[in-house]
């Protein structure tokens, strides 16, 4: 049996297509993400993006990352 391949039936692309680390460095995640850097801390400590703390650095898993890029980030909103 064959496998259809091809564009139609390839998974997204993603940017860390290739890329074999398991964790991101908060920064890069959050430059991925296009917001700030305190941003990012803040969404850690808050609890709403996963990290992991490796000595004095904070890390995001990658596997959350290629998440938040097919689903985006969700930011939680407020009703008026």
């Amino acid at each position: 049996m064959t496998v259809p391949t091809g564009p139609a039936f390839d998974a997204p692309a993603s940017v860390f297509d290739g890329d074999t680390r398991v964790q991101i460095p908060i920064a890069e995640a959050a430059d991925r993400m296009d917001i700030s850097l305190w941003q990012a801390y803040q969404l850690a400590k808050s609890g709403r993006l996963p990290t992991s703390r490796i000595g004095h650095r904070l890390y995001v898993p990658a596997a959350v990352m290629r998440r938040i890029e097919r689903e985006g980030l969700s930011m939680g909103g407020e009703t008026a």
